[in-house]
């Protein structure tokens, strides 16, 4: 590890705001954003964002870990879509991201959680070792968590649990000067707390996107309500994310297909819009390397800013009294400019004191 890490102990020993056992601390962390593609290679106006809105925590997917269901291996687990920094944007690190901290994201597939059950160690030193080399390699600046996401189920508590003791535990063997974090879905508050000193709650993908009836499955309101009441009693220090991003889901008699991108659905050409901004192909589309066929659905998805601030009004007076910070989900351009400069800084602002 670099020498800028041992600069961050302090801060890091401030920041860890559970043990195990929930004991709680108020300390709260800055505000930040999600950075989820496979090349980190920030533009001008990546930069400008971060600057303007004073983001100080980027959480960085590093990489997926999934079932390679073709290996004849004993270890099927692998590494999946591993970012790749552009080398500009390593030259780039001290000079624009010297105030921020990097916290490497490593996602779990439920796939490969089951696969890894009663193996968890292994996998364990295997993440932290990949994500160590990762973030000394590239030169990561202030690295003083690590995070995984994983949406972990009552099958699967268990196995996550251990894992994240696991990761504890090789954290430690490697010397390695951070934190363990969590994100954490709606439906797992009503479970066990996981054994990590902090946790994200997301709050987006909320709803059923493979449901060709489901209005906005970003931001569904009745996927979130029920599991507020836990909010205020869960006994985990909490960060909240909130989605800044869109997609358009493809339906093919009633079944989902796909996810698209950058489908000019203004174009009455080729689409009727029809109720819960839906849009039906009046004919054969080509998009990419497939077609979308005559008749096929397209539901464009956006949370409007009214709603996400409503929620976001619910779930500070559930968090009343235990400070948090604010995450948007996530660092992409093409959707952060549909909002003005206002809204952005409303979702990551702190509650409103009484």
């Amino acid at each position: 590890m670099k020498s800028a890490f041992l600069l961050c102990v302090t801060f890091t020993l401030l920041c860890a705001c559970a043990d195990r056992h929930g004991n709680v601390s108020a300390t709260s962390g800055p505000n930040g954003v999600y950075y989820w593609k496979t090349v980190w290679s920030p533009s001008s106006a990546d930069y400008a964002f971060l600057r303007r809105h004073h983001i100080r925590r980027i959480y960085l997917r590093m990489f997926d870990v999934v079932v390679d269901t073709e290996s004849i291996r004993k270890d099927r687990l692998v590494p999946n879509a591993t970012v790749r920094i552009a080398n500009h944007a390593i030259d780039r690190w001290q000079d624009s991201l010297s105030h921020i901290s990097i916290v490497p994201v490593v996602y779990i597939t439920l796939e490969a959680l089951k696969e890894a059950e009663g193996h968890e160690g292994r996998l364990a030193a295997n993440m932290v070792t990949r994500v160590s080399h990762m973030c000394s390699y590239n030169e990561l600046p202030r690295v003083t968590e690590l995070q995984l996401d994983c949406d972990w189920t009552t099958r699967t508590e268990r196995s996550f649990f251990a894992l994240c003791d696991s990761v504890r535990i090789q954290i430690e063997r490697q010397h390695l000067l951070w934190s363990l974090s969590s994100t954490i879905r709606l439906h797992q508050l009503s479970h066990q707390v996981p054994p990590v000193d902090r946790g994200v709650l997301m709050v987006y993908n909320t709803g059923d996107f493979r449901n060709p009836d489901t209005a906005n499955s970003i931001l569904d309101e009745a996927g979130i309500r029920p599991y507020l009441k836990y909010l205020g009693r869960y006994p985990l220090s909490l960060d909240v994310a909130y989605p800044t991003y869109s997609w358009q889901l493809l339906f093919r008699k009633r079944q989902f297909v796909g996810l698209l991108r950058d489908i000019d659905l203004s174009d009455t050409t080729r689409f009727c819009s029809g109720k819960q901004h839906t849009y039906t192909a009046i004919d054969d589309v080509p998009y990419r390397t497939t077609t979308i066929r005559k008749g096929d659905v397209i539901r464009n998805e956006r949370c409007q800013h009214p709603d996400v601030i409503r929620i976001k009004g619910w779930i500070d007076r559930q968090l009343s009294g235990k400070p948090h910070s604010n995450i948007l989900y996530h660092l992409d351009m093409q959707n952060l400019t549909q909002y003005m400069t206002y809204e952005i800084e409303e979702l990551l602002s702190a509650p409103q004191s009484k």
